[in-house]
């Protein structure tokens, strides 16, 4: 067992070319046996790129509204209290959406690969509710 005070952590993480828009990324966990943990803050229509993970992530939304789509699926909205599974391999994207911050806690299992940037055409489509 490792605990990992948050005198530990390691905080604001850089800020990487693998978002659009502001985002703020504070690592909670840094990569302990394939598993990586950030809290990542999102302002309105501040989103990743195109990724997916080896292993699959889960997203806990904390805070906000936003946005999520999986590739060849609707965009759909991701609201504080939601728990969403991205399965192994599947290429997703997500953050704010157009009217709303979100915070979310990211649980990355395995390798991340980040592909290219969302387009606004694709970010735009119009969302799916629930």
């Amino acid at each position: 067992m490792i605990i990992i005070p948050p005198s530990r952590q390691a905080g604001p993480a850089p800020r990487a070319s693998t978002f659009t828009g502001d985002v703020f990324s504070y690592v909670t966990m840094p990569s302990t046996e394939g598993v990586v943990i950030n809290t990542v803050d999102f302002t309105p229509c501040a989103r990743t790129y195109w990724h997916r993970h080896e292993r699959g992530q889960i997203l806990f939304v904390v805070a906000g509204r936003g946005l999520i789509q999986a590739e060849r699926g609707p965009v759909r909205v991701m609201r504080a209290g939601d728990t969403i599974w991205a399965e192994p391999g599947e290429r997703h994207w997500h953050g704010g959406s157009p009217d709303s911050y979100v915070v979310h806690v990211a649980v990355s299992l395995g390798r991340t690969e980040w592909e290219d940037e969302v387009a606004d055409h694709e970010y735009n489509a119009q969302v799916e509710e629930e």
